[in-house]
């Protein structure tokens, strides 16, 4: 396989980490209220703050290493699962990690481009 120039490179890494952090972060932003009304006053929607958090699971996998177990597809693979068994109640959330689970397949094909092929 020939070596693919840095900036294509560069340009996969962008792609993929675009395609695994934007569809689930938007899906949530879509569905839920990033603020809410409490008494008059505006407090940040903890719910939304934790799926955001959620959505940022690629970046923090590849920022420092912290999560060493499951990739972050898998993770919202298993989101999936749980939330589409429960799509009566949580049909937005069926929603959310089906994109994150499509978005972060997705990235992970750029990466895997990016790297030069299949691990022997």
């Amino acid at each position: 396989m020939s070596k693919k120039p840095d900036f294509v490179k560069y340009l996969l890494h962008i792609l993929g980490f675009s395609l695994c952090i934007l569809p689930p972060l938007l899906a949530t932003l879509n569905y839920f209220p990033l603020w809410i009304e409490r008494g008059g006053q505006h407090a940040l929607a903890g719910g939304t703050a934790l799926l955001l958090a959620l959505c940022m699971l690629p970046l923090y996998k590849h920022i420092g290493r912290i999560l060493r177990s499951a990739a972050s597809y898998t993770v919202w693979l298993i989101i999936f699962v749980i939330f589409f068994s429960l799509s009566r109640i949580a049909e937005e959330m069926t929603v959310i990690s089906f994109m994150g689970f499509v978005g972060n397949i997705l990235g992970a094909v750029c990466f895997r481009i990016a790297k030069g092929g299949r691990r022997k």
